[in-house]
């Protein structure tokens, strides 16, 4: 979380390390999830190992497995949340880089092979970053982004030469642009973090609910989860002002 607040145009190593571990995370805590289910169905055995590799590493498919769990054992949250086009574009994402076309698409960069549509950073951008900035910030906030993009980067032009990619890999060489895109990212960061947190605690809350259930049909493999998982079980209001999660 403290990695996907911070990547930007300027430090897109930064983007590769937090999906390499938000991917991870999620699709674990997904597959624990199917297993404290599985173990209920089963009066207290433990699935196979075959059954838990048969999702693979999809992790829309696996988000929707436990939604359906949440769905069919009528499971109550305490915090609401409506999923909508963002997060499943979140989902969708971390799904593409858990699998192949994700990971690689640096590797096929050097290889000459650039397609956008395989390109996470990209797609982060226009599917992700661009929705949510255009949902979420202000028209006022947005004017003054581009007023002082516009001044900073006048001035920088004269001064400083500018050379980067941006997310969906154009040539930055205008101080302007540069300055607007930092603008848009300092809007946007904040909620990045927001809509994510409110994926992991809504699996969150299934595990731990999971868990009591677990224990009712035997204590003795069962750990307490909230314990485990209790900083993500916060409101959207401290989700959305934390900006360093590396420090527990």
């Amino acid at each position: 979380m403290t990695q996907i607040y911070k990547a930007n145009y300027a430090k897109k190593g930064v983007y590769y390390q937090s999906f390499a571990c938000l991917s991870t995370g999620i699709e674990r805590l997904e597959k624990l999830c199917l297993i404290l289910d599985d173990y209920i169905e089963n009066q207290g055995t433990l699935p196979s190992e075959k059954y838990i590799r048969s999702y693979g590493h999809k992790i829309p498919e696996l988000f929707q497995a436990c939604r359906g769990i949440v769905a069919r054992r009528k499971i109550g949250f305490h915090f609401r949340c409506s999923f909508n086009d963002i997060h499943q574009a979140m989902i969708d994402l971390l799904g593409s880089f858990s699998e192949s076309s994700g990971r690689y698409s640096n590797i096929n960069v050097l290889l000459g092979n650039e397609n956008n549509s395989h390109d996470c950073i990209a797609q982060w951008f226009l599917k992700i970053d661009r929705p949510l900035y255009n949902k979420h910030v202000s028209a006022k906030k947005k004017a003054g982004i581009e007023y002082r993009a516009s001044v900073i980067g006048s001035t920088l032009n004269s001064l400083a030469v500018i050379y980067y990619r941006t997310e969906d890999r154009t040539e930055l060489t205008d101080a302007v642009e540069a300055s607007y895109r930092t603008g848009i990212w300092k809007a946007v960061a904040p909620y990045r973090q927001l809509y994510l947190l409110q994926i992991i605690r809504y699996l969150t809350e299934l595990i731990i609910d999971l868990g009591y259930k677990a224990m009712a049909v035997s204590s003795a493999d069962i750990p307490h989860f909230g314990e485990i998982f209790g900083l993500f079980y916060n409101d959207d209001a401290y989700f959305r002002s934390r900006k360093t999660w590396d420090t527990l």
